[in-house]
């Protein structure tokens, strides 16, 4: 089988949707058969993959200069030889640039086109285009088009169909979930403490811990009004910020600002997945108050190392959140949220409970999620040959 993942963003672009496609395409072209990548080229990816990856001419996106956008059509070289692989299937994870691509190569085949919605894109044109008319008349509407043209539309979660359907999306939806790659871990304070040194942290207070790209969907400022309300409160924290973004400088000097910078730190990110690992396996819990995301891969990640998260209630991605059992809800508001992680510092044992629930409940193996997604291709192909047929 030959595979094809088509997907916007890729490294040094680390966001959800890069993890998700890069443990598709590594774990399919290892186990099951030939998969290929095809992204935006970026003048600043480098390094190996177990992949290969193919790229076409493209350009900054001038609302997110860390994103590309491009016509793959329209670049004669990347065309002449996309045109040539033996695709048995394709996968595209946007409905952009290389959803577009994605699309034209299926009906030029004659092959499905699988489309995930991973995203909520009406929010981001929504910030853009200040105009939710121009929005829902445009955008929204030429998003719908692309994924009535797929074979097959998934959602990460029950959740985000319900996104699908607000956008106007009216046809079956196939859910498949995102996974971790990140291994069974038990805790232990010889890592806790390698930990809490190597960042400059005090061993003795509890840690809290943001895992994610640093830019206003994602909520972030909930979090530090939230620890200003505790720290005037004479209660005792460590958190650290991992990951980068646009706002992030702006985030830093809220911290400062409020005199939170001696128990507020920012890591900046973090590649080596190991260390990851070992952040998880040593905080109490992750705050991850975003209201944007439909399945973050950051609490799967967490629950492998009994850490549980701390989601906003009714957000898509705390779905299957049961408040103290396998994670913690609070109120988007920094009172109650303050109020939420005030409770996992005072309650002993709290924490690593809800730990113990979201491993259970929460975690799955990328592999495991990989082989139903190759299950799914075999049947979507089979299902192909059968209409061109008849």
């Amino acid at each position: 089988m030959v595979i094809g993942q088509f997907n916007d963003s890729f490294p040094p672009v680390m966001d959800g949707v890069a993890n998700v496609v890069i443990n598709y395409c590594s774990i399919l072209n290892k186990d099951f058969g030939d998969c290929l990548m095809v992204i935006p080229r970026n003048p600043y990816t480098n390094g190996e993959f177990p992949f290969e990856v193919l790229s076409f001419k493209s350009y900054a996106v001038p609302f997110r200069k860390e994103y590309r956008w491009g016509l793959g059509r329209l670049d004669n070289r990347f065309w002449k030889q996309v045109s040539k692989i033996p695709f048995d299937i394709v996968h595209a994870h946007s409905p952009f640039s290389t959803g577009i691509l994605a699309r034209q190569i299926a009906r030029n085949a004659g092959i499905p086109l699988v489309a995930t919605l991973h995203s909520k894109y009406k929010e981001d044109f929504k910030r853009i285009l200040k105009s939710c008319k121009l929005v829902d008349s445009l955008v929204i509407k030429s998003i719908v088009r692309f994924y009535d043209a797929a074979d097959d539309v998934w959602t990460v979660n029950e959740s985000t169909i319900d996104t699908l359907r607000e956008y106007g999306y009216k046809g079956e939806v196939f859910v498949m979930n995102n996974g971790s790659d990140i291994p069974i871990t038990e805790r232990d304070d010889q890592t806790r403490i390698s930990i809490m040194k190597k960042f400059g942290l005090n061993a003795d207070v509890p840690l809290f811990a943001y895992v994610g790209q640093h830019i206003p969907q994602k909520n972030i400022s909930l979090i530090i009004y939230s620890l200003d309300i505790l720290n005037r409160q004479g209660i005792d924290f460590n958190m650290l910020f991992i990951g980068e973004g646009s706002a992030r400088e702006w985030y830093m000097n809220l911290a400062k600002r409020l005199g939170l910078n001696k128990k507020v730190h920012f890591a900046g990110r973090i590649d080596d997945r190991d260390l990851l690992r070992k952040v998880y396996a040593s905080a109490d819990a992750i705050l991850f108050p975003s209201l944007y995301d439909t399945s973050s891969l950051v609490p799967k990640e967490a629950s492998s190392c009994l850490c549980p998260t701390v989601f906003v209630e009714g957000s898509t991605t705390s779905q299957g959140v049961i408040d103290c059992k396998n994670g913690f809800l609070a109120k988007n508001e920094k009172g109650d949220f303050a109020e939420k992680i005030k409770q996992i510092i005072l309650t002993d044992g709290l924490a690593l409970k809800a730990g113990y629930g979201a491993r259970d409940t929460l975690y799955v193996s990328w592999a495991d999620i990989v082989k139903k997604v190759y299950d799914r291709y075999n049947y979507l192909i089979e299902r192909r040959k059968v209409l061109n047929v008849s």
